[in-house]
């Protein structure tokens, strides 16, 4: 995947390979969590050839790419926003996913 230029495109490309990150998690990719990565990319303004190549990993079993933490920790309060909208999506919160929100706050320097 090339890098594109603008640094909030770049910050929303890493939000979104964190959130395929979360959906599997737990090794099963659901469509109402696919439908919500798509709508959330769109509303991210995420570059279609790059939405592509990462929805490509999922159809073809490879390995996703880590997001940059560190471009992350740029604006934490929106990932972890993003995180909480894709979890709490189905209406229901399992142990697991409040487990990797827990981690994705630690891993950004989140304390409160």
């Amino acid at each position: 995947m090339s890098m594109p230029a603008d640094p909030d495109s770049q910050f929303h490309i890493e939000v979104l390979k964190l959130l395929l990150q979360i959906v599997t998690s737990d090794d099963r990719v659901t469509r109402a969590e696919i439908d919500h990565l798509v709508a959330a990319a769109r509303g991210m303004s995420v570059p279609l050839a790059e939405l592509t190549a990462l929805t490509q990993c999922l159809q073809h079993g490879s390995p996703l790419p880590a997001p940059n933490l560190g471009l992350l920790r740029m604006d934490p309060t929106a990932v972890i926003r993003a995180a909480q909208e894709l979890i709490t999506h189905d209406g229901s919160v399992h142990a697991e996913e409040i487990a990797m929100l827990r981690q994705i706050r630690e891993l950004l320097g989140v304390t409160s």
